[in-house]
């Protein structure tokens, strides 16, 4: 109670380090909540279309990709993957490379053979997509990128010439009409060729089968979990199962980067939080020197001095912390359900290295929790300079300044 009232005896100095701690909380809580979200946010639309939070392949398909090491459709029960809790989708995938050609240009290109359904979705295609159609089950067409026909000189209605390796040594050609151009400027993506799955069986000679099989998860977490109850149901030793970091070490390297840079930034905040509350802690005893030298002097023991003051600095810094939280929830509350789409530079910037052009925030509890902690632990650490000076007071000294 005597810490309490202590506090609000002058109430521009609380209200100070309340600000100053809840205000720098909110800071550091936007920066890593904005930078999870982005993590997730990408992930999700990066490993879902392309690769799956969890792949299933043929083991030699992992070091030589070739048609050969494809899998086939009685070597997987997708009903009883899609049955596991936390999946949320099985897509199967048939990928592999070609030379196309027009004329007397040619070029090696990768040739992804999807599932128009759900793969025009998944994909995002009808976003990418700047003239002509989305491709049908039955189409016997393709779609390529901008960039692609900018180096074609091709357009929607042209055709172009495939040939490629089909499986066991079988020639992979066709004659294809270009049915659309997509934006890809950049990536894997940027230099592909889109086709039905059942045409890119046929032209590979490899009916009902599949290079990989993607699975997606409703809830990131859930990978490990859904990760042993797959590999229960893979009876064949042949098949592999890898996770999406395994699948793109890049990018997961890439994110543990950008974590490293966005600490180092929090860990900038986190000394001016520190630096603040050590001023006023400087503050309180310099103003508070005669009144401690009387409480000493009157046979108030110096560990209750320390006790009484201790857990002021705690209600000041906890106040602060709570009230950071409180203004904080709101504002990342309403930007995870409402991320704001960038446009102008910013947004091809983004758009060009792959990712989608959307900037918000997340509602990590584990965010909230570890950064309030390390707030309250600077205040702790930031609290030693009193303990110090009250174990080291001289009551006759003290009175006198």
């Amino acid at each position: 109670m005597l810490a309490w009232r202590n506090i609000w005896r002058n109430r521009k100095r609380a209200f100070l380090t309340i600000s100053s701690i809840a205000a720098s909380l909110f800071f550091v809580l936007f920066l890593r909540q904005m930078q999870f979200w982005t993590y997730d946010f990408n992930i999700k639309n990066t490993v879902s279309g392309s690769v799956g939070y969890l792949q299933i392949t043929d083991s030699s398909y992992v070091d030589e990709k070739i048609i050969d090491n494809t899998l086939t459709s009685d070597q997987i029960d997708l009903n009883k993957i899609k049955e596991i809790e936390g999946v949320s989708g099985v897509y199967t995938k048939f990928q592999s490379g070609a030379l196309v050609s027009t004329g007397l240009k040619s070029r090696f290109a990768a040739v992804n053979g999807i599932n128009p359904e759900t793969d025009n979705k998944l994909l995002k295609l009808d976003r990418k997509l700047k003239k002509g159609t989305l491709l049908s089950p039955n189409d016997k067409a393709i779609l390529i990128t901008e960039r692609m026909a900018d180096y074609y000189k091709v357009s929607v209605g042209d055709t172009l010439v495939l040939m490629g390796q089909g499986y066991h040594g079988y020639t992979a050609a066709g004659l294809y009409p270009i049915k659309g151009l997509l934006s890809f400027s950049v990536g894997d993506f940027s230099n592909m060729v889109f086709m039905p799955i059942k045409e890119a069986q046929y032209m590979h000679v490899a009916e009902n089968r599949f290079t990989h099989v993607l699975i997606d998860l409703e809830n990131s977490n859930d990978l490990l979990e859904v990760e042993k109850q797959i590999q229960k149901e893979l009876k064949d030793p042949l098949l592999k199962l890898r996770k999406w970091m395994e699948v793109l070490p890049g990018l997961k390297q890439g994110l543990e980067l950008d974590a490293n840079s966005g600490l180092i930034i929090s860990t900038i905040l986190y000394m001016i939080v520190g630096f603040g509350i050590f001023g006023t802690i400087v503050m309180l005893y310099n103003e508070r020197k005669f009144e401690f030298g009387v409480l000493s002097a009157i046979g108030t023991g110096r560990s209750s001095l320390i006790f009484i003051t201790m857990t002021e600095l705690f209600l000041l810094s906890s106040i602060g912390v709570l009230f950071g939280n409180l203004v904080a929830m709101p504002f990342l509350y309403y930007l995870s359900n409402n991320p704001i789409e960038l446009g102008g530079e910013a947004a091809k910037a983004i758009i060009d290295q792959g990712f989608e052009p959307y900037l918000g925030t997340g509602m990590f509890l584990d965010v909230f929790l570890a950064n309030s902690l390390a707030v309250l632990a600077i205040a702790g650490v930031a609290s030693t300079y009193i303990i110090f000076k009250l174990i080291k007071i001289n009551p006759i000294e003290s009175m006198k300044q």
